[in-house]
């Protein structure tokens, strides 16, 4: 059923020449609930920093960053400003999800809490099949991909409501499998190639990751003072919080002054979808990562005062460091891999992931104070910076993807016999 780009129904954004399209209003607000969900998230490590809490907050933190990665991908490729149902949708899945943050704290310990969770989350990911739904009817080209998350996702909503009726164990064994589900149902073989006969906006899908990145940091930021005010307004806790604030800026500085998104702009322009499936799934242990250093810092400065941080403390911040500066190497690579080399990436790759064995090797071999390690670790992020800073400039990502299309060697042509 054709429609005009005017009409109040979905529409296929990848066939829009639009190249100003910016992150939405409604959007924001969307990544504002999550924060508070993501803020949450923080508050349970942060009270016990220890293994099991650590495997429970990734079982509580990878369904919040699906249900969020599941919006914003209908949304880069259907969404319409004029889609006033849309919006209606988008506002009763905001209100899911401001319950769902209030269940977050106690969702692994109470059975009303857990069972909250899993059904609001269900309702969540009914709504998000609703609008799926309607981009089924009103845009025919897009039907064979929208059939197939419709079914992955529709077993996983159902395991998840089942998982209501089930106790625990077996209630987390459920939705450990949802999420497999979910999370695969992207990764078959045909998802791939729809993948590339619709591909996402190149300019809305980095910028939407790259803005949900920011406020992760942001919830960092926001631990880090709080603990300066907890802690008063003494010499060391004013260094060691003026040194966490270094570590993310730094943080901040080596993921946006690159903002390597030339995977999405590869498949865009008919590449293949491996890069960018790549690319679009390790921004998950990136998110988490950050989201542990930011509790990681707020512990190391209320501990300001021991003589050597606690082993669970030192490894929470060094631990997620490491991940995430190995994870930035990660997606430095697909930018690598989705243009001609550039001695720029080599070198972006080379310095994350020194640094992250670096991190490793610091924690398993030097015993140093807080402020030390504070120190140490601010200087090699420092250190990261001006490296990248003095790096050659590699090419345009356009100008990079289009000598990459250019270098391809084409089919010649048979002679007639």
């Amino acid at each position: 059923m054709p429609q005009s780009s005017s009409a109040r129904v979905p529409q296929l954004r990848s066939t829009a020449q639009d190249d100003t399209r910016r992150t939405t209003w409604a959007e924001l607000l969307n990544d504002l609930v999550f924060t508070v969900i993501i803020a949450q998230l923080a508050q349970r490590l942060l009270k016990s920093p220890d293994t099991p809490s650590l495997f429970g907050f990734l079982l509580l933190y990878v369904p919040v960053w699906w249900l969020w990665n599941g919006e914003t991908h209908y949304s880069t490729r259907f969404d319409n400003d004029r889609d006033v149902l849309h919006r209606f949708l988008a506002s009763f899945q905001l209100l899911g999800l401001i319950v769902l943050a209030a269940a977050v704290p106690n969702a692994l310990e109470t059975n009303q809490a857990a069972v909250v969770y899993a059904l609001t989350y269900s309702a969540v990911r009914i709504i998000l099949l609703v609008e799926y739904g309607r981009a089924w009817y009103y845009i025919p080209d897009a039907r064979p991909y929208i059939k197939l998350l419709i079914t992955g996702f529709a077993v996983s909503v159902l395991i998840w409501g089942i998982s209501a009726l089930v106790p625990v164990p077996y209630r987390f064994i459920l939705w450990g499998l949802a999420l497999l589900i979910e999370l695969g149902t992207p990764l078959s073989a045909s998802s791939k190639r729809l993948h590339e006969e619709l591909p996402p906006d190149v300019r809305h899908l980095p910028e939407r990751y790259g803005l949900f990145t920011l406020l992760v940091l942001g919830q960092s930021v926001t631990s880090t003072a709080h603990s300066l005010i907890q802690k008063g307004f003494e010499t060391n806790t004013i260094l060691a919080t003026l040194l966490g604030g270094v570590v993310i800026i730094g943080l901040w500085w080596a993921y946006f002054d690159r903002l390597d998104d030339d995977a999405v702009r590869q498949v865009k322009q008919g590449g293949s979808s491996h890069l960018y499936t790549l690319w679009l799934y390790l921004h998950l242990p990136l998110t988490v990562a950050l989201t542990v250093i930011g509790v990681g810092l707020t512990l190391a400065i209320q501990s300001i005062d021991a003589d050597e941080l606690h082993p669970s403390t030192k490894w929470l911040l060094l631990g997620s460091l490491s991940g995430y500066f190995m994870t930035e190497a990660g997606i430095s690579l697909t930018t690598l891999r989705a243009g001609p080399s550039h001695v720029g990436f080599i070198q972006g790759i080379s310095v994350r992931f020194g640094l992250a064995v670096l991190l490793i090797i610091i924690g398993l071999t030097i015993q140093l104070s807080t402020l030390a390690l504070l120190a140490i670790t601010a200087g090699l992020i420092v250190g990261l910076i001006i490296s990248d800073y003095f790096a050659p400039d590699p090419p345009e990502s356009a100008e990079r993807i289009s000598l990459e299309k250019d270098d391809q060697p084409t089919e010649k042509p048979m002679s007639p016999l």
